[in-house]
């Protein structure tokens, strides 16, 4: 909190911040980023042009040229120059094309904070952009999102964040109910004179759709949150089932030690999977033993039940046909977790009698040591989640707990403004539910935020974003 009440006011005291832009190691190409007021000034005061003679233009230019210190050429390098206000930030930006040496870009870093710069926080170029105006907290939420993007959806979300679709909706809803707030806050003022400008009817929907809007993009969160960290998968069964084979077989390399030894698997072991442009996380778990004394395995089992509770999808594994005790387990798993999707899997398939095979619907017959199986598994699992999704071109979904919460509270105080209107209830008490809902929406955009929430977000940025 203090750090970044010092970094706001630094902001306001005009200074100039540097920092390398680029990952560290060596590259081709370091990217060496400063903006602030002195940021041209101090490139002037260094840089030398390749034929000796021009100026560092300070108009909106690309300027090929040396970095000069101390009468010694310390690179060759492109200058860009961004001028404001459009800018990334807001302000002067100066950024340097170098060659990728730790010693090069460290060397240029330590004579531009000699020259007056200093240090970038994490995410400070982009909490700039926000103070300055540039983009919304929802849209830089949305850059940290591209940045770590991995798989098409990710990626798709993010963009379409950064382009403002959320952040239109609530401006949207927002204005509508500032509106009629307005309203409602006239007709307090001139009480006496009895003026009823307000259409209560027109309001009451106006509640039924924002809520209604709201409560989508409540819904959309656990879709969205799973695409964006990935889907989380568990394989459980009974200890030595081929749970561990099974897991390597859709990893296609071996991840996890497999052996005939019962019980091998005492932690879960995880991995990723990106099949269709979405991301997967299967988790390979301890077998299920709740007979055994083993103070170790029975940690292990309770870490399978932890992951069974955090996973989207299950892959329940049997190495049998006994269909009675099959459907028992899964019977009582899916009372347990009746919003979990449940797959039954029958490994194994190789060494079952071909009287003793059950064709079922609902149970996929594998064999993980052969691979038999294993791409209509991925099929039915790909393809459940496809449906469950159904996901229409730039729909609205929603990646951020922070953005979950505020919906939830607004709808909250949005709901109990429509039933006091049901009750006539006072319009004082309509106009303070009103304000708080307002206050939760724009939390999600910025428009009402504080120092908690802004170090919050650009504390996990990268220190040249």
């Amino acid at each position: 909190m203090l750090k970044m009440l010092k970094m706001l006011k630094m902001l306001k005291n005009n200074d100039t911040i540097v920092a390398i832009a680029t990952p560290s190691g060596y590259g081709a190409i370091a990217v060496i980023r400063i903006s602030g007021v002195n940021s041209i000034k101090i490139l002037k005061k260094i840089f030398l042009s390749f034929s000796g003679k021009k100026k560092l233009s300070e108009k909106r230019s690309i300027n090929l040229g040396y970095i000069k210190y101390k009468n010694k050429i310390i690179d060759k390098v492109l200058i860009f120059i961004f001028k404001k206000p459009k800018s990334y930030t807001g302000e002067d930006i100066v950024e340097i094309s170098c060659h990728g040496s730790i010693y090069i870009q460290n060397k240029l870093l330590a004579i531009i904070i000699d020259q007056g710069a200093r240090l970038a926080n994490p995410g400070e170029f982009t909490l700039r952009a926000f103070l300055n105006g540039k983009i919304d907290l929802c849209q830089a939420e949305s850059i940290l999102d591209i940045v770590n993007s991995e798989t098409d959806f990710s990626h798709e979300f993010a963009i379409n964040q950064m382009r403002g679709n959320i952040s239109n909706l609530i401006k949207n809803l927002r204005k509508k109910l500032i509106y009629f707030l307005s309203l409602i806050e006239f007709e307090l003022d001139f009480s006496e004179e009895n003026y009823n400008i307000i259409n209560y009817l027109e309001f009451k929907k106006l509640l039924d759709n924002i809520i209604k809007k709201l409560k989508d993009l409540i819904k959309s969160f656990k879709i969205g949150n799973a695409l964006k960290n990935g889907i989380s998968v568990s394989i459980i069964g009974c200890p030595n089932v081929g749970k561990s084979t099974l897991f390597n077989k859709l990893l296609k390399y071996e991840r996890s030690i497999v052996s005939n030894i019962a019980g091998t698997t005492r932690n879960y072991i995880e991995d990723s999977l990106i099949i269709n442009g979405i991301k997967y996380r299967f988790i390979d778990t301890a077998g299920i033993n709740n007979k055994t004394k083993n103070y170790i395995e029975k940690l292990g089992i309770k870490k399978t039940y932890s992951n069974i509770k955090k996973s989207d999808i299950i892959l329940y594994v049997f190495d049998n046909f006994n269909k009675k005790m099959i459907y028992n387990k899964k019977k009582k798993l899916q009372k347990e977790y009746p919003h979990k999707k449940i797959f039954i899997i029958i490994n194994k398939y190789d060494l079952i009698k071909q009287k003793q095979i059950i064709n079922y619907k609902n149970i996929i017959n594998i064999s993980a040591k052969y691979g038999y199986g294993i791409n209509k598994l991925l099929y039915k699992i790909t393809n459940f989640y496809k449906k469950m999704i159904n996901l229409k071109k730039n729909s609205i979904v929603i990646t951020q707990t922070r953005h979950y919460e505020s919906f939830k509270e607004a709808v909250f105080y949005l709901s109990k403004v429509k039933e006091n209107l049901e009750k006539k209830i006072f319009p004082e008490f309509l106009s303070i539910d009103i304000r708080t809902a307002l206050d939760y929406l724009g939390k999600v955009t910025g428009e009402v935020t504080n120092e908690e929430i802004l170090s919050n977000i650009f504390s996990k940025f990268c220190i040249g974003k």
